[in-house]
């Protein structure tokens, strides 16, 4: 006597039901309403000593991390930091976790490329003109960048884990798209000024106008040490 299963009938009606029920979910899927998204826009302002101007807005990053689900992680990609002239080209990136910065050498004398930083620590070594060399920068956070034979040049690199992602123009405005409606942290960073965290609703239709005061009355500059955590020539000389 042949036994028929009882609980998988893949022939005649069991199958024209399966095939039902898929038709059926597959119809619900398209008529489900895709998530709410807007644009988040806003303005940075930085508080200066007496006597000071800001000139620099343009250096803030902003970015958006979701405070109710998982963050969407954002594509790696790859970018350029050049040295020309003896100075970072351009002196600030913004990039996605596991992207690879491409450190070019478009001088006519070497370069010692290198960070200290937890996080992101690597030394390039002296390489000359027409060479470059990459990093891949693995974990979120601001990374500074340095040459370890001329103590003026500095760059950032700041790794945000997420896709919605900006950075303000010259007047210290800013926009991010495609947001979807939630719960987010507002981070801004600015090389001069202390990070600041800010809790946001995004409705519907977006959020605008968010006003992020920076004080950068604190800042001083320091010429940063080499590589080996020591001071520069003191003559002020560069090798190169």
């Amino acid at each position: 006597m042949r036994h028929r299963d009882s609980h998988c009938d893949w022939t005649g009606a069991g199958l024209r039901i399966g095939f039902g029920v898929a038709v059926l979910a597959l119809a619900a899927a398209a008529a489900a309403p895709a998530a709410a998204q807007g644009t988040v826009s806003g303005r940075v302002s930085i508080v200066e000593r007496p006597n000071e101007t800001t000139t620099d807005l343009n250096s803030t990053i902003i970015y958006l991390v979701s405070a109710e689900s998982a963050s969407v992680a954002p594509k790696a990609g790859r970018t350029t930091i050049a040295m020309n002239g003896r100075a970072f080209v351009p002196r600030l990136r913004v990039v996605s976790p596991g992207s690879r910065v491409d450190f070019p050498n478009q001088d006519p004398f070497s370069h010692n490329i290198f960070s200290t930083t937890a996080g992101a620590q690597f030394d390039l070594g002296l390489y000359p003109a027409g060479k470059s060399k990459e990093v891949q920068f693995k974990r979120a956070g601001a990374f500074p960048v340095y040459c370890n034979i001329h103590p003026r040049m500095t760059a950032f690199v700041v790794v945000a884990p997420t896709p919605w992602v900006a950075q303000a123009g010259n007047d210290g405005r800013w926009t991010i798209e495609g947001v979807p409606a939630g719960k987010y942290t507002l981070h801004v960073w600015h090389e001069r000024a202390k990070a600041t965290e800010t809790q946001v609703v995004v409705g519907a239709g977006g959020l605008a106008n968010v006003a992020t005061p920076l004080d950068a009355r604190g800042f001083r500059f320091v010429q940063h040490k080499n590589k080996f955590g020591k001071e520069y020539d003191k003559t002020g000389k560069d090798r190169y």
